[in-house]
């Protein structure tokens, strides 16, 4: 995994750390981002893109390799691990981008995860999250826990041929833990924190939401929040 730089939380109060699931080839996206949402940011809210290795098969990679390397020294603002990124490697995706959390910004509040193809109102969600998030988390025990559009009592698939299947060997129960929609959620420090202690006790699979806001959550006791229709409603917050 690169290092940054410049460490962006060091010394600092973060808020909110926005980490954006983007690809090799996906420039054009993020500038996007750059240039519409993300301006509404401050000094309290680093928003990072997480991008993974090349694919076998990938085309022209000298050249994207080369523009990646420009867009970094450009911007500064990617997360780029080794593992080849691709639909079976999600999980590492996101482990990625939590290990580079725990590492270089373990002092943010809150910590987001989204796609770059998803739209994130940043006032409103500071707004909410002084409002309503951090009085939910004081109610908790531990003080640890996920929002977001939640999942519920869902079964794996295990039709081979689908693109959602999984294995007994990687899910053996009947339903899913309870767990976070993917398009966007966010959970505090101390439930990434928690999460990440236990990630040796779970096998890996590729549904990322699933392994990392259900099955990791439930064994280190993290709450996940359903505010579906309220705050999250489809791919926007």
């Amino acid at each position: 995994m690169e290092e940054p730089f410049i460490e962006p939380c060091k010394g600092k109060q973060i808020k909110l750390l926005v980490l954006i699931m983007s690809r090799r080839e996906t420039f054009y996206k993020r500038m996007g981002i750059r240039k519409s949402w993300a301006k509404d940011g401050h000094d309290g809210i680093i928003i990072r893109f997480v991008i993974g290795g090349p694919k076998l098969e990938e085309k022209n990679s000298t050249l994207l390799e080369n523009k990646l390397k420009e867009e970094q020294k450009n911007f500064g603002d990617l997360i780029r691990y080794s593992i080849e990124d691709g639909y079976n490697n999600l999980h590492f995706k996101m482990g990625a981008a939590y290990q580079w959390q725990q590492k270089f910004c373990s002092n943010a509040e809150f910590v987001m995860k989204t796609d770059d193809d998803t739209i994130v109102d940043l006032p409103r969600l500071e707004f909410w999250i002084d409002k309503k998030f951090k009085y939910d988390i004081a109610q908790i025990p531990n003080k640890a826990a996920f929002f977001g559009m939640r999942l519920e009592n869902l079964p794996p698939i295990r039709d081979l041929g689908h693109k959602w299947y999984v294995s007994y060997e990687h899910f053996p129960g009947k339903v899913f833990p309870n767990y976070m929609q993917g398009a966007s959620y966010f959970g505090n420090g101390k439930a990434i924190k928690l999460i990440m202690q236990h990630t040796k006790e779970a096998i890996g699979f590729n549904m990322d939401d699933i392994l990392f806001t259900g099955t990791l959550a439930e064994i280190a006791n993290v709450s996940r929040i359903d505010y579906a229709w309220i705050h999250f409603r489809g791919e926007m917050i």
